[in-house]
Order: structure tokens, then C-alpha cells, then sequence
């Protein structure tokens, strides 16, 4: 009997552990380079959302996304990503995407804009 409350207890503190363990895993924010491979999905739906897929211009492939190196100047706390798109026209370029934070929202929420080229990358570092 006495062997048996000793697993017990070690079950219990081996479950306590775990569920700490978890509870603290999930509060930490997720690296940037994460949010831009999470956000890939959701950058491809902002650009076909957008004027240039009304045009019948849509993502068809996107390789794996990369964090880009935010300039100076540019919007608090935007996250610029980059990945390489073929799009439905045959041709390729680059898809810039910048998660910025939501205004009046919780930590963690975001906007997406997606845009492809240089341009791209231009509009949306000019978000203010």
C-alpha cells in the first residue's frame, strides 16, 4: 500500500510538472522568424484581397518566408517578412508581408498587408 501512494505521488508531481512546464511554454511570444512562417497562409489571403488579384493576379506557390531586418523609421513593432512567389501568371517575384500590430488590440494580434516587388516592400514600410 505504501509503494502504491509513492507512485501515485510521483504521478501527481510528474503531471504538476508537465502542466507548469506547458502553462509557461504557451505564455512566451514566438520568435519573429515563427510568426512569418505562421503568417505565410495569411499573407497569401491579404494579397488576393488586394487590387492586383482582382486582376486576376493570385500567389500559386510561396517558398519558405524569411524575417527581414526592419529599417529605421519604419512602424513600431512591424514584423517585415519575404518569400518568393510564383504567381498564376507564370511569373516570380518576390511577396513582401509585414504582420503589424493591431492598434487597440492585445499583444500578439496583427494586421497583414502583402505585397509583391519592390514597390511592395516600399508601401509597406510607409504604413504609419
Amino acid at each position: 500500500m505504501r509503494s502504491l501512494g509513492i507512485v501515485a505521488m510521483a504521478l501527481l508531481i510528474g503531471a504538476g510538472g508537465f502542466v507548469l512546464t506547458e502553462f509557461f511554454r504557451s505564455q512566451r511570444l514566438a520568435d519573429p522568424t515563427d510568426r512569418c512562417v505562421e503568417a505565410a497562409s495569411s499573407a497569401r489571403q491579404a494579397f488576393e484581397a488586394g487590387p492586383m488579384a482582382r486582376g486576376g493576379r493570385r500567389v500559386e506557390e510561396l517558398t519558405a518566408p524569411q524575417r527581414v531586418e526592419t529599417p529605421e523609421g519604419a512602424m513600431p513593432g512591424l514584423i517585415l517578412c519575404r518569400g518568393e512567389a510564383r504567381f498564376s501568371s507564370g511569373a516570380q517575384d518576390t511577396l513582401w508581408y509585414a504582420l503589424v500590430p493591431a492598434a487597440g488590440g492585445d499583444a500578439g494580434q496583427f494586421m497583414i498587408h502583402a505585397a509583391p516587388g519592390e514597390m511592395g516592400r516600399r508601401s509597406i514600410l510607409a504604413l504609419r
